[in-house]
């Protein structure tokens, strides 16, 4: 069975769109104070004093049932807290859950499909990320996560389904259980950088084994001040991690968007796609961190959670979408020219006819040639054609100027 003794944080990546976010009233020594407390002290003060924290409320969550699909399931109450950075509204959701013997795989299946639920009102089985979306205007983007604290061993059987972020004996997969080898078995390295526990992650999943926690001693179990702040060594590293991964994928979502809607862009339309991601960079600093043991476990989560990949296929977007706006604007430069071209025929023709129908006249009739005409036809065709290098010149400058900015 997969009962489970603990806390389970889901951490759940967003973006904050056109809204504020109006929390509710916290206590001293929540985990809102301590998780702050911890960010002045671990991380670098040019970065942490950009968040405002503040909790949503608790909420009445579906946590298990005879299966996947039931709908008339027993329900867990958790704690929902948020994280905003100001400047580039992202916001990292943060549900706490204290968990007393119950099966903890169905959670994580939730998660992974995307099918958090909750009691909204009168609705037993309203989506959560639809909720947050209404009533908050959060944007989910990117993968949730979710972080097991326990001061209990798992067993063995156990542990691939959790760090796989799946059902135990699923029936949809007819009770199969997973391998040890699943993920190459890469969850079973312990990354702990200190000695009072035991850090065992993978893509979606990261487990911490404390064997002071969860006994008899009830300040240190449950969800207890003592047992939230000392897996803080812990959490608000995923916290920040997280604002990676919601800083790629918002960015990554844009530009996804743009490709698929085939829209016709510019390069300033490049640069604000852009916007997004570099006004997160703060988040990509290497030196955020002001321990080194706290930069180690960021990095060794980091690769765990495989968001490099997630900045690769935004680079590879990214650069199909400049090539498409390279293209576009090659097409439109030769459309430029023909029309310049087209207008400078016309242009010639008219300011020459005249000339030619006082030569023909002269010619015709045996008269004296009308040198003022002349001149003046010269003057005219020569005017039409300087001006028509200017505007060529011009033309070509301003597609030398774009050229030198995108490169």
């Amino acid at each position: 069975m997969d009962q489970f003794f603990g806390r389970a944080y889901v951490f759940i990546p967003c973006y904050l769109d056109g809204k504020a976010l109006k929390a509710v009233e916290t206590e001293q020594g929540s985990y809102v104070s301590e998780m702050a407390d911890r960010f002045s002290e671990e991380v670098s003060n040019r970065s942490w004093n950009q968040f405002e924290r503040g909790t949503l409320g608790r909420f009445s969550f579906n946590f298990y049932g005879e299966s996947e699909k039931d709908t008339n399931c027993e329900q867990l109450p958790g704690d929902v807290y948020f994280t905003l950075n100001q400047r580039t509204q992202l916001c990292i959701l943060t549900i706490v859950f204290g968990v007393n013997g119950e099966p903890i795989t169905q959670l994580l299946d939730r998660v992974s499909r995307e099918g958090i639920e909750i009691t909204n009102g009168d609705e037993r089985n309203a989506s959560f990320y639809e909720y947050l979306k209404a009533n908050h205007g959060l944007q989910v983007s990117g993968k949730a996560r979710v972080c097991l604290s326990t001061g209990q061993k798992l067993s063995d059987i156990l542990k691939p389904s959790i760090f796989a972020n799946e059902m135990f004996e699923s029936d949809v997969m007819e009770s199969a259980g997973l391998l040890p080898t699943f993920g190459q078995g890469c969850w079973q390295e312990n990354i702990a950088v200190y000695n009072s526990s035991e850090i065992y992650a993978s893509k979606t999943t990261v487990l911490r084994y404390d064997s002071n926690l969860d006994n008899d001693d009830p300040e240190l179990s449950g969800t207890s001040v003592n047992a939230i702040r000392r897996d803080l060594m812990l959490t608000f590293i995923i916290e920040l991690l997280m604002f990676r991964e919601a800083s790629i994928k918002r960015a990554n979502l844009r530009v996804t968007h743009s490709i698929q809607t085939d829209e016709k862009l510019e390069l300033d339309d490049i640069n604000d796609l852009m916007g997004d991601f570099k006004a997160a960079i703060l988040f990509w600093d290497l030196d955020i961190f002001l321990y080194p043991s706290a930069q180690q476990l960021a990095d060794s989560l980091f690769e765990k959670f495989d968001i490099d990949r997630s900045l690769e296929t935004y680079r590879k977007n990214q650069s199909f979408l400049e090539q498409r706006v390279n293209l576009s604007n090659a097409a439109q430069a030769e459309k430029e020219t023909r029309t310049i071209n087209y207008i400078a025929i016309i242009v010639f023709f008219f300011e020459a006819v005249p000339l030619l129908f006082v030569l023909a006249e002269s010619l015709i009739q045996k008269k004296p040639l009308n040198m003022l005409a002349i001149y003046s036809g010269i003057a005219a065709i020569s005017v039409s054609f300087v001006l028509f290098v200017a505007i060529l010149g011009i033309v070509r400058m301003r597609r030398l100027t774009k050229k030198a900015v995108r490169s």
